[in-house]
């Protein structure tokens, strides 16, 4: 298997709107339900250089936006908490609710009612409350991402190189499992979404590691390949078996859940990844977050290579959050420029989230 080295030119990907961010912006996520899919969220986070105690400070905020080829882009809320790590919306309405998760630097997982345009907290969950030691929740993902469930799952990881399993059932949440899986932080964790008892995570200590919840404390596999911090996992929810990985040093790998001794291809990008994101449509195109590298849209077609078909360098200090939006391509076409997909990207240091829109041959 030959490694692949990306040319990172600029090619067709043109901003819509930009928006400064008043903290450093590190996750984009848009609304998956029709009826909302013009919606999205970006949440961002920086350290209180005001705080004089031991334990560090992060100040953070949730935005709320939605973007019409009328009206623009609109800001509708602005949720003022600690430091945002992750957000993700469960794919599926719950009980005719779309719920948005989010975990935070205060190790507190919430789970936001978006109802009436505007995020309302519905319940949390607090890890460690004894604690002294700050613990932050890195990263979250639902069990729904295929099969509906009107009480789904949550996994979570941590900056112990803990991972953590919740049930969501009306407002509660409680703890289903839990595991130490990592020596250093625990940057990812993931449900590979065609059996969700499978867990997926990654971690400063370079190891992908694969977990059933009903075992829990031992994976059931254990894979070394990378060669750094693993930093980005998603399960194709189309391709059974496929799953996407992303890691500090600069490669995507695409993997064969059946048989971990080995990616099965891999490709170098421009930067080191941060997010990895299939397409909501066809699941042949992952949205990449390459940190100082730009933000690239690749084919990663079943039985192809791997390879960048768009990139965009606009965000000039570590682009951290990238989604794709699920509007059709009827919607699409009704912002100026062409293209048949709208992204939203966003970037730490210069505090910059773009809405942005490009061709991909879906």
């Amino acid at each position: 298997m030959e490694e692949n080295v990306s040319n990172p030119t600029s090619k067709h990907i043109e901003t819509l709107y930009s928006f400064n961010t008043t903290y450093g912006a590190d996750s984009v996520e848009w609304c998956p339900h029709v009826q909302y899919q013009n919606f999205f969220v970006c949440g961002n986070y920086e350290l209180d250089e005001t705080n004089t105690e031991s334990v560090q400070k992060r100040l953070g905020c949730i935005y709320l936006f939605s973007v019409n080829c009328d009206t623009g882009l609109k800001l509708h809320q602005q949720v003022n908490t600690v430091g945002i790590l992750d957000l993700k919306w469960c794919p599926n309405l719950v009980q005719g609710s779309s719920l948005l998760g989010a975990v935070n630097s205060d190790g507190i997982l919430e789970i936001y009612q978006f109802e009436k345009e505007s995020l309302n907290l519905l319940t949390k969950y607090v890890f460690n409350p004894n604690t002294i030691e700050s613990i932050l929740i890195l990263s979250l993902d639902w069990s729904t991402g295929k099969y509906e469930n009107d009480q789904p799952l949550i996994s979570c990881s941590d900056s112990a190189g803990n991972i953590h399993v919740l049930h969501f059932n009306t407002t509660n949440l409680t703890v289903e499992s839990f595991w130490h899986g990592h020596t250093f932080q625990a940057w990812i964790t993931a449900f590979y979404y065609w059996d969700t008892n499978s867990i997926l995570s990654g971690g400063d200590d370079a190891l992908f590691l694969v977990f059933d919840k009903r075992i829990k404390d031992m994976p059931v596999t254990k894979n070394k390949e990378h060669g750094a911090g693993v930093t980005s996992l998603h399960s194709n929810k189309s391709k059974e078996y496929v799953i996407a990985s992303g890691s500090y040093d600069e490669n995507i790998r695409l993997w064969d859940i059946r048989h971990m001794k080995r990616s099965t291809d891999i490709f170098k990008m421009p930067g080191t990844l941060w997010r990895l994101k299939w397409d909501p449509f066809v699941q042949n195109f992952l949205l990449a977050a390459c940190m100082l590298g730009g933000v690239h849209i690749v084919s990663a077609l079943t039985n192809h290579p791997m390879g960048i078909v768009e990139s965009y360098y606009e965000h000039k200090n570590i682009s951290y959050g990238a989604d794709w939006s699920f509007l059709d391509k009827n919607e699409v076409e009704k912002f100026n420029s062409a293209g048949n997909v709208v992204i939203g990207t966003c970037s730490f240091y210069d505090k910059l989230l773009c809405i942005s829109k490009t061709y991909c041959d879906f």
